[in-house]
């Protein structure tokens, strides 16, 4: 994939266009006019660049992406934000003025989230000042959590195969389908998993006993073998109406899913639909869009890193988030 990047970079100095792209999104769960979110999510907001250009019959882009998802639960760890980068980039072939043919190449990046307590059903196990037990080890393969009880890692890469065709009718604009495989990869570490004390382990609190509840719990942790997705999307985008510089779009996009070497802890969907509207406003070279997207399952098969055992749950429930987008083409 090295040498998509290559291209990427050398032919805008070519080019016949260049565009770049700012696109902002958010989400707040006071807001009442967006659907309704689990108990745990705060606030959402995701930050990409993307640049792009077309040499002949050359498409090519290259974006950056900064995701930050505020939660917080009333169980130890209490706050378990969520911080990933992705970046990747697109080259594609315009076989004619309508038709393209494109392979994409993706990382997504979470950063290490670290816990100093973590909660067994009533048994609160590490460093911090509510903990039932504080739990150390003399492992220097523990070395690393410092003072931490628990880290977790996690990051995804994606591959896409797609074609798009441009209709640019009245009410159409475009039509694509795209194949894609997400491959997963997450790590933990944490000495609870090394308790071996039958005294500790047996211990109950209101008929909980700490052994059960270990297990139980770590279960639910991301799972250290590697696991896959494959996915198909049929996307669709409409203009419905024009007046002067101003443009009422409709984006609709279907994902259909596989996994892999997948070990569910309940039952995950295996798709999702997107819905997009807003109002394009354009001024010379330059595209200003307002839009409001919602998901019918979450955010499964279009943000990979928020997917894994502990974090299914939240994945049978609407989301919606507002937009930025702000194009300037050379």
């Amino acid at each position: 994939m090295k040498y998509i990047f290559i291209l990427i970079f050398t032919f805008p100095l070519l080019a016949n266009e260049v565009y770049i792209n700012f696109d902002q999104k958010f989400m707040d769960a006071d807001w009442s006019f967006l659907p309704d979110v689990s108990s745990s999510f705060n606030k959402n907001s995701s930050e990409t660049i993307e640049t792009g250009f077309l040499f002949k019959k050359i498409k090519g882009s290259y974006f950056k992406n900064d995701i930050e998802l505020s939660l917080e639960r009333a169980t130890e760890p209490k706050n378990i934000t969520l911080n990933a980068k992705k970046e990747g980039g697109l080259i594609g072939y315009t076989i004619d003025d309508n038709n393209l043919v494109y392979i994409s190449y993706s990382t997504q990046d979470a950063n290490q989230q670290v816990f100093n307590c973590y909660e067994f059903s009533g048994f609160i196990l590490g460093g911090c000042e509510n903990a039932t037990f504080i739990i150390s080890s003399s492992n220097s393969k523990y070395d690393e959590l410092g003072s931490n009880i628990i880290s977790i890692d996690g990051d995804t890469d994606t591959f896409k195969f797609g074609f798009e065709r441009y209709l640019d009718t009245f009410w159409l604009k475009s039509f694509s389908f795209e194949a894609a495989k997400t491959k997963y990869n997450y790590n933990w570490l944490s000495p609870i998993e090394d308790i071996r004390s039958p005294l500790l382990l047996n211990l109950s609190i209101n008929e909980n006993v700490l052994g059960e509840a270990i297990e139980k719990t770590l279960d639910r942790l991301p799972q250290r073998d590697q696991w896959e997705s494959l996915q198909i999307s049929f996307g669709l985008k409409q203009k419905f109406i024009s007046i002067y510089n101003f443009n009422v779009i409709g984006e609709y996009d279907l994902v259909v899913l596989d996994f892999n070497n997948y070990s569910a802890i309940n039952k995950t969907p295996k798709y999702n639909f997107k819905i997009r509207a807003g109002v394009e406003i354009y001024l010379n070279n330059i595209i200003l869009t307002f839009y409001g997207d919602v998901y019918k399952n979450n955010l499964i098969g279009f943000e990979p890193i928020t997917f894994n055992q502990r974090t299914e749950h939240y994945f049978d429930k609407t989301y919606g988030e507002l937009g930025l987008l702000l194009n300037i083409s050379f």
